[in-house]
């Protein structure tokens, strides 16, 4: 029956065994209902594909150079008992994503400078919600023409869904044009210079550095005259 072509369930329910079992019994007999459903399978050639999988080619030029889906990659994958790639960058603690870690004072900071340097610009307080992006990628660079504001989760996603599509087409990608064509906005950008809390006081000239020494000297005098002796 199997190889009349019948399916499997259909074999099952006139031998009285379960898919599974079935499916054992012809794998004993060497013979492979998977293969059926992919002649192509044949004209693989596995060692290669693995290689480009080792070689951290990406897995969308895989699929689409041998013509496999994501489903079928993976589970050639576990057969030959092949381990998923490790992904690149900072893992564990040390990432800055991570969500149970300490992480380094730097790392902390930087969501809050780009929510303060957000709430300069925009004269109010970032509402709850809203998403800000930074445009080329580097969450440090909190400068004001760096950072987008997107209203919700979705159209942040819509601008990353986007943005990698365009990198695949090979098409030169505009991150300020996608922020407006997925509902976002960019800051505007404050007339007056944005500085750190440390910088203010040295850049604020109503602030006075040190007190001089000689006005201290003077005060001290004053205050010896004014008790009698």
């Amino acid at each position: 029956m199997f190889d009349e072509g019948r399916l499997l369930g259909e074999i099952a329910e006139v031998v009285g065994y379960t898919e599974s079992r079935m499916t054992q019994i012809l794998q004993e007999e060497g013979r492979s209902a998977w293969k059926r459903r992919y002649p192509q399978a044949e004209q693989w050639d596995l060692d290669a594909i693995f290689a480009d999988y080792a070689n951290r080619v990406p897995l969308a030029q895989i699929l689409a150079k041998y013509e496999i889906s994501n489903t079928t990659f993976h589970r050639l994958r576990r057969e030959r008992g092949v381990p998923l790639r490790p992904r690149l960058g900072s893992p564990g603690k040390t990432n800055y994503q991570y969500k149970h870690g300490n992480g380094s004072q730097k790392e902390k900071r930087i969501p809050e400078l780009t929510k303060q340097v957000a709430a300069i610009c925009l004269g109010y307080i970032v509402p709850r919600g809203w998403q800000i992006h930074h445009l080329d990628g580097d969450p440090s660079n909190n400068r004001p023409e760096n950072l987008a504001i997107f209203h919700n989760k979705s159209e942040h996603a819509n601008f990353h869904q986007l943005e990698l599509r365009l990198q695949r087409e090979g098409a030169e990608v505009d991150a300020s044009q996608l922020v407006s064509e997925t509902g976002g906005f960019l800051l505007p950008i404050p007339s007056h210079p944005i500085v750190s809390p440390h910088e203010k006081d040295r850049l604020d000239p109503r602030v006075s550095r040190t007190t001089p020494k000689t006005t201290r000297k003077a005060s001290s005098r004053e205050k010896d005259s004014n008790v009698p002796q």
